[in-house]
């Protein structure tokens, strides 16, 4: 570990009188994760509007509680470059000085409130980011982390099956006091005659979201987790497959397929052969269980332009295109791309309208940095534990943006935490891999 680092580190684990310590940045990240994902996400605060939802306000207090330890510590945390970190900065900047320039310039009464709520979300996915990147100390608490991200996934995995089963919503009787509904939950829906699961989020892409991230780290630590029984380990593995392919949703599918693609590489053989037995096992659940699926999954595959979702996506990029041209190098500003206009349902095309080929560039550098990131980290790893994380890692942030292609994921809260969310993980098992190398410290 490089010489200080234990000193100087945002919020580390102080050791207590007796000899304890205290993790409360973990502790904080994981109510995070069951805020965002246990609650439904489309109940606001009704006082703050679209802005008070619970994991904004979370991510809002993160950015604060960074803030206020970047100004009081008075020695530099010597970890070195944090390229990550590096990149969100770029592409915040990008976005602020997109709002700066609209607001300048004028903008019409419709996109002014959604501008300023955009900026306000931007902070508080920054504040996650900032909170996981600098403040998991150790692989402990980055262990501890992923495996509530693994519980989170498996609850929700759990709640979608049965909407699957039940073909009910089980989430409509959710109230709290305080809050009102953003917008309606689309519940579950109807696809080829089987039920299309939402769990507690706003629509079924974005609890694919949360299936494709939580997937591949459930892998992982049921490969190298030996501590516990095997039932313990594989079972959250085996829920969450099934409601990945029961989500009876194309993009669901697409991750899945893809994060299980970008794990093979990091398997023993043994691994293997046991991931074809498990694939062939659900097939064939699914074939006696589910007659018809099977064909109904084909057909999202085979249909083409004969789909409306298709359809209605390819003729929305002549008029987001057309809305481009007016601001190409910074775009309109963050969150000014309303769905009244047109609906993409890509968030990359997306992010070109609002922030101009000057914010797409930086937000695929940014994607790019974390995933080389934890390919890196993967290699300076001392364990196959850290291997394997590091490789499943690098396929849940793989997966969430490649989700992103089909839907536009930044205006769903689930889906835009948790992507920021492994981001930061990211950022943090590039940070810790480094501690066991410190020539590596000052690396990028």
């Amino acid at each position: 570990m490089h010489p200080g680092y234990e000193d100087t580190h945002l919020l580390r684990s102080v050791k207590a009188r007796d000899g304890s310590e205290r993790k409360d940045v973990s502790w904080f990240v994981i109510v995070y994760l069951l805020i965002t994902c246990l609650v439904p996400s489309n109940l606001t605060i009704t006082a703050l509007g679209s802005v008070g939802r619970p994991t904004t306000l979370c991510g809002l207090l993160a950015f604060a509680w960074w803030l206020l330890y970047q100004l009081q510590r008075t020695t530099p945390t010597r970890a070195g470059v944090q390229a990550v970190r590096i990149a969100m900065v770029v592409f915040l900047a990008v976005a602020l000085t997109s709002y700066s320039l609209a607001m300048l310039h004028g903008v019409p009464d419709s996109e002014s409130s959604p501008a300023d709520s955009g900026l306000i979300r931007l902070a508080s996915w920054a504040g996650i980011f900032l909170l996981i990147n600098d403040g998991l100390a150790s692989r402990q608490t980055l262990i501890k982390v992923l495996r509530s991200l693994v519980l989170v996934g498996t609850a929700t995995a759990v709640l979608g099956l049965m909407q699957f089963a039940t073909g009910s919503s089980l989430v409509d009787w959710i109230s709290i006091p305080g809050f009102s509904a953003a917008s309606e939950l689309t519940g579950v829906q109807f696809r080829g005659g089987f039920i299309r699961a939402a769990g507690m989020a706003s629509h079924p892409l974005e609890y694919g979201v949360v299936l494709a991230a939580s997937l591949p780290i459930a892998i992982a630590l049921a490969v190298t987790d030996h501590a516990k029984d095997w039932l313990v380990r594989w079972l959250p593995v085996v829920i969450i497959a099934a409601a990945a392919v029961l989500s009876v949703s194309r993009s669901a599918l697409i991750a899945f397929g893809f994060a299980v693609l970008a794990l093979i590489p990091s398997w023993p053989k043994k691994i293997r052969r046991g991931a074809l037995l498990l694939g062939i096992g659900l097939a064939s659940g699914m074939y006696v269980l589910t007659p018809g699926m099977l064909g109904t999954l084909r057909g999202l595959f085979t249909v083409g332009s004969a789909d409306p979702s298709i359809s209605s996506r390819t003729s929305a990029y002549t008029t987001a295109f057309g809305m481009l041209a007016n601001n190409p190098v910074v775009g309109r500003g963050f969150g000014t791309f309303l769905p009244d206009y047109v609906i993409v349902d890509n968030q990359f095309l997306g992010i070109l309208v609002e922030l101009g080929f000057t914010g797409l560039a930086a937000f695929v550098v940014l994607i790019l940095c974390a995933i080389v990131c934890v390919w890196r980290a993967r290699k300076l790893a001392a364990d196959d534990q850290m291997r394997q994380v590091s490789q499943a890692v690098l396929a849940s942030i793989s997966a969430i943006a490649l989700t992103f292609m089909f839907f536009d994921g930044l205006s769903f809260a689930m889906a835009a935490s948790l992507f920021f969310f492994m981001l930061g993980i990211s950022g943090a098992l590039w940070r810790i891999a480094r501690q066991t190398h410190p020539s590596e410290t000052g690396a990028t």
